[in-house]
């Protein structure tokens, strides 16, 4: 539970990173490129000094494409454009939803057995990520492109969870994690570079991070800390907890941007984000609480 709780955490305050590097005008697939970049390439690094184990030769490496074209390759295509097509709000509540989908595939597929807890925490914990976020006042673009891309986000998420859960008796944790960042990069780099050819500016967008230091600075605080650390415990709390019980830390992820944002940016909690933040509390402690009578393997 630790694992899935400080990946959340981590996963919470690098957007003021992400915001300082869009700021700066770097673009998202060239970032994300660079994200995937610095992470398998420290990882390759830690694995040649020993930190841990990479081992390939034998195993079914057909098995990590669907898993890393899930999640980071499609659902960060699917998240972006469908929040640059809706509201934060819409987009905010929609993404919300993964916790339940991840629910209900993990039944569907594992045929696992969630406890009554379980059943009713998943769902508190995403009424109070939605009421965090509609707190804050509620508009919408009723974009049906942007619906349908982020509810592919969301299916994607599932998936990705799903996967790693499949995954997990093949290979460990860094072995999941290096492999999704390779696949990461080799997709987010033939975007990036797609993307500066028809913008004209593939030169300007792919070398800015070695033009300008706090850009560099806080791409590699985002590969290190998010593509390469929090994705790391986020594989081994799958492999740990089961996928249900893990994604139900989402909440933890939208508290931590409440926080940041309060202390960093000067801004203001009001009263129904505090609700909401109680509900995200009561929800993860009742979805990991009530396990003990649960027959569905590691959920």
């Amino acid at each position: 539970m630790s694992a899935a709780f400080c990946a959340n955490i981590i996963f919470g305050f690098t957007f003021v990173f992400t915001k300082q590097i869009l700021n700066a005008g770097m673009a998202p697939f060239a970032l994300l490129s660079w994200r995937m970049l610095i992470a398998t390439l420290v990882m390759a690094a830690l694995s040649a000094f020993g930190v841990f184990k990479l081992r390939f030769r034998g195993k079914k490496l057909w098995r990590l494409i669907p898993v890393g074209l899930a999640s980071p390759c499609l659902y960060f295509v699917c998240e972006t454009y469908g929040i640059s097509n809706t509201t934060a709000s819409e987009s905010g509540t929609i993404i919300a939803f993964i916790p339940i989908l991840v629910l209900i595939f993990s039944r569907l597929v594992f045929k696992e057995h969630h406890t009554p807890g379980q059943l009713v925490g998943v769902p508190l914990s995403v009424a109070g990520i939605i009421l965090v976020v509609l707190a804050g006042g509620f508009s919408a673009n009723f974009s049906q492109r942007g619906y349908l891309l982020l509810f592919g986000a969301v299916v994607l998420a599932a998936l990705y969870n799903i996967g790693v859960r499949w995954l997990s008796d093949e290979y460990n944790s860094a072995e999941i994690t290096f492999s999704i960042n390779l696949l990461g990069l080799i997709f987010f780099t033939a975007l990036a570079i797609g993307q500066g050819l028809m913008n004209d500016n593939l030169k300007e967008m792919l070398l800015l991070p070695l033009q300008n230091p706090n850009v560099l600075i806080n791409v590699l605080l985002l590969a290190i800390s998010a593509s390469l650390g929090a994705y790391m415990l986020v594989v081994y709390a799958i492999g740990s907890i089961g996928p249900t019980r893990s994604s139900s830390f989402a909440g933890i992820t939208t508290m931590t941007s409440i926080i940041f944002g309060l202390v960093l940016l000067d801004e203001h909690m009001l009263p129904l984000q505090f609700a909401g933040a109680a509900l995200i509390i009561v929800g993860v402690w009742s979805t990991n609480h009530f396990v003990r009578f649960s027959g569905g393997g590691k959920d």
